[in-house]
């Protein structure tokens, strides 16, 4: 057939591009539109923040996702794929050397933490000079052999900061993944904030970080198990598999200047992707969806791998009567949870940083 080989060849190739997904009210309303792979890890219920509100996800129909308004002040701040440069393993390796460089320089004095000065440190270091020695005056700063854990109260709620510094999708998958197994012990709301260093859980209840730790927190048992379930692995493979259905031929994308839209290209390719989950559970092409999801979206392998090192390290809990150096960025990243705001952020960090210097 001349049609089925034309059709053939336009679909050749393997670069697929990212879409973005509207955002809709149950009851009707368009508030905007934010990137697929974002959406597609929320659960039917999840809280997450947009556009000045407080939303609860109702439903995800083709490429529109369907919400309504939630009184949950604790929801989950969006990200883009362009803030998605995460560290690399070396980068992250590097990074946790020069810590434990720092930390081995930090020494007591009458007028508290000061870090020598010696010819072999870098200049980026010795210009961090000060922010180290407030780090280590108010909480603490990680050797190699240590996993770091901070903790303050604030009118927000109990902040808890974790910091692997491992890159911000593998503490976008940990901090889901911890979030999980603390609320197994005891159920409560959860905002997350994360950046390349460390990321933040938030809730408004008292939780015993210490009973969480003794529940295997940081474990590799059923780490696939567990992604799966604090997070929509199922929708997060139905979105992949629309690419992988696209590269392998199974779907028509168009013809040159009258591409089809993305919304009929999902609904086909979600009909395949359930079809071949109920009839053939063992699908090569559903595996890779799966598999792609765990890898490209979370980077399961280096989250798994993250995990077992911090398994070995001491872990130090501090606690203090407000941010740290090392917190001060991942609060700021997560400034979006409030609902009402009259001042500009830029307004709103300086006020914040006026904290250091009054104290």
């Amino acid at each position: 057939s001349r049609r089925v080989a034309m059709h053939h060849r336009l679909s050749m190739g393997t670069i697929v591009s990212d879409v973005n997904i509207r955002i809709k009210f149950l009851t009707g309303g368009y508030l905007g539109s934010i990137e697929e792979y974002f959406i597609s890890k929320l659960k039917i219920g999840d809280t997450f923040w947009f556009a000045g509100r407080s939303l609860e996800l109702v439903k995800i129909k083709d490429m529109t996702a369907f919400v309504r308004k939630s009184s949950n002040k604790k929801g989950i701040i969006p990200s883009w794929m362009g803030g998605r440069m995460p560290l690399s393993s070396q980068l992250s390796a590097k990074l946790r050397e020069k810590l434990d460089q720092v930390a081995s320089l930090m020494e007591e004095s009458t007028s508290g933490p000061k870090m020598k000065i010696s010819r072999n440190l870098d200049v980026e270091v010795k210009a961090l000079k000060p922010l180290f020695e407030l780090q280590s005056q108010l909480s603490h700063i990680p050797l190699k052999s240590e996993f770091l854990i901070e903790k303050f109260n604030s009118r927000d709620g109990h902040h808890l900061f974790f910091y692997p510094f491992e890159g911000r999708l593998v503490h976008e998958g940990m901090a889901s993944l911890f979030a999980f197994r603390i609320s197994k012990i005891k159920r409560v709301n959860f905002s997350i904030a994360m950046n390349d260093y460390g990321f933040e859980l938030l809730t408004d209840d008292k939780i015993s970080l210490e009973e969480a730790l003794a529940n295997d927190l940081f474990s590799v048992e059923n780490l696939l198990e567990d992604i799966q379930q604090s997070l929509n692995a199922n929708e997060m493979a139905r979105r992949r598999f629309r690419d992988i259905a696209h590269i392998a031929g199974l779907v028509f994308t168009g013809f040159p200047g009258k591409a089809m839209k993305s919304k009929h290209l999902q609904a086909s390719t979600s009909l395949l992707f359930e079809v071949f989950s109920e009839y053939e559970s063992d699908n090569v092409l559903v595996r890779q969806a799966y598999h792609e999801a765990m890898q490209f979206q979370l980077e399961e392998f280096r989250l798994r791998e993250a995990l077992q090192r911090i398994q070995n390290l001491r872990v130090v809990i501090t606690d203090s009567e407000r941010p740290t150096p090392f917190a001060f960025p991942i609060l700021v990243d997560g400034l979006g949870r409030e609902k009402f705001i009259t001042e500009t952020l830029e307004e709103r960090v300086a006020k914040m940083s006026l904290m250091y210097q009054k104290s």
